[in-house]
């Protein structure tokens, strides 16, 4: 299956590098490089007793490849290298992380694009998969055991664009998830989505979404799920736009779906609006219901919203999410959990080649036995490009859980120094 995907993915990277503009010098678009990174953390598992420290360093090689432009073009970054513990050394293994981001958009407005990452890592938790890094989002679920697992992720789109801003399409997303060890459990989702976007004028719009997932366990129950989801979408002015949005999902656990599955109805009205081109805002509220047949009935409010700013010398990423989330296919598969998050990233460059930043993030999940967990971070960052060719940069984080679960508290501090090499 691995070498299928491999395939695949290569074949897909070489077909858009050829149909893009830039393919006549793609040679100077190849900049490969080298990164040795070292950490030190003083509680590796993320623990509450036994815990382990060690320094660990990573050293490794990649190469990033770029082409893009406004009609076609991929976007790779790949690196494989390995993981070294000073006193843990029977953890080290090999590390490695793949990011594609294609697009070919033809004269007939047939587009296709395509989202893939590779990830093989032993994190106790999880970056959430195909997000930047900058927007310091995690899955909910986290290993107590260092244990090296691995996931490939592809998303292909392909769309008919019959306006400016309407589009009708149909998106697949597969997700495969491996964990070595018994700290977790495999999986794979495979998720096919039809969409219809469809703006009537510049004032009114519509969206419409079917979401089909399959989803296989090594050990639980595999599962059904169908969504659907609709909005309508209303422009105050070119640079405001409100939306009433409405849902309803099920997911069965058994062949037929009438013995152990759960329903969501959910329904938020939004708004969203870009200041400038740079600094965008958007908020949405609502309310949802689950009505189980798995013993657990419950409703309340849910709302997200995001804050995006970008000038020559600052960014700034802020996020919130309340409601609930449903953590399937990571190392724990914890399933529906009431849910509020709230992460946040600024980067500030004082000079052309010297950056500083921050980030953090606070997080409380409610389990049907209606057990808390409460997780934040923070943490700051320091970047310095002395050479084109070279950049040093430092950090520290500090993360802590707690929980009315003792086994599941934790602190953890954590500090980072990075040299990195490119050509």
């Amino acid at each position: 299956m691995k070498k299928i995907i491999w395939f695949v993915l290569a074949s897909v990277v070489i077909c858009f590098s050829q149909t893009a503009p830039a393919r006549a010098d793609w040679l100077n678009q190849i900049h490969p490089y080298i990164s040795v990174r070292g950490d030190y953390s003083d509680n590796l598992d993320l623990r509450k007793t036994n815990k382990r420290e060690d320094f660990y360093f990573t050293v490794t090689p990649g190469v990033k490849f770029s082409n893009m432009t406004e009609q076609s073009g991929i976007d790779l970054d790949a690196s494989v290298g390995g993981v070294f513990y000073d006193k843990y050394s029977a953890d080290n293994y090999v590390t490695g992380n793949v990011r594609l981001n294609a697009k070919y958009l033809t004269r007939s407005h047939f587009n296709f694009y395509l989202r893939g990452s590779y990830l093989r890592s032993d994190e106790p938790r999880e970056a959430e998969f195909l997000t930047d890094a900058s927007e310091y989002k995690q899955q909910l679920a986290e290993l107590s055991q260092r244990s090296p697992y691995w996931r490939i992720v592809m998303e292909p789109t392909m769309e008919y664009q019959f306006g400016a801003e309407s589009r009708i399409g149909v998106r697949y997303l597969y997700n495969l998830y491996n964990i070595k060890g018994i700290t977790g459990e495999d999986s794979i989702e495979n998720t096919v989505t039809p969409f219809l976007t469809w703006w009537f004028n510049r004032q009114h719009g519509i969206s419409l979404e079917y979401a089909y997932t399959y989803g296989d366990f090594e050990v639980s129950e595999n599962f059904n799920n169908h969504k659907v989801s609709a909005a309508y979408m209303y422009r105050i002015t070119p640079k405001a736009t409100a939306s009433l949005h409405g849902g309803y999902s099920r997911r069965e656990f058994t062949p037929t779906g009438n013995d152990l599955y759960y329903e969501i109805y959910e329904t938020a009205v939004g708004l969203s609006y870009a200041l400038t081109q740079s600094f965008t805002v958007s908020g949405q509220a609502g309310y949802y219901w689950l009505d189980s047949r798995m013993g657990y009935n419950t409703n309340g409010f849910s709302f997200k919203g995001d804050l995006s700013h970008q000038s020559e010398q600052t960014i700034v990423r802020l996020s919130i999410q309340g409601g609930y989330t449903e953590d399937y296919f990571t190392s724990q598969n914890l399933g529906f959990r009431k849910y509020y998050r709230a992460t946040g990233t600024a980067t500030h460059f004082l000079f052309r080649r010297l950056s500083v930043g921050v980030l953090g993030s606070a997080e409380q999940a409610e389990d049907a036995n209606d057990n808390i967990d409460k997780i934040w971070s923070a943490g700051a960052n320091v970047s310095f490009m002395p050479f084109k060719w070279m950049t040093l940069s430092a950090g520290y984080t500090y993360r802590q859980a707690d929980s009315d679960i003792v086994a599941n508290e934790y602190e953890e501090n954590r500090g980072m120094l990075t040299l990195t090499l490119t050509y």
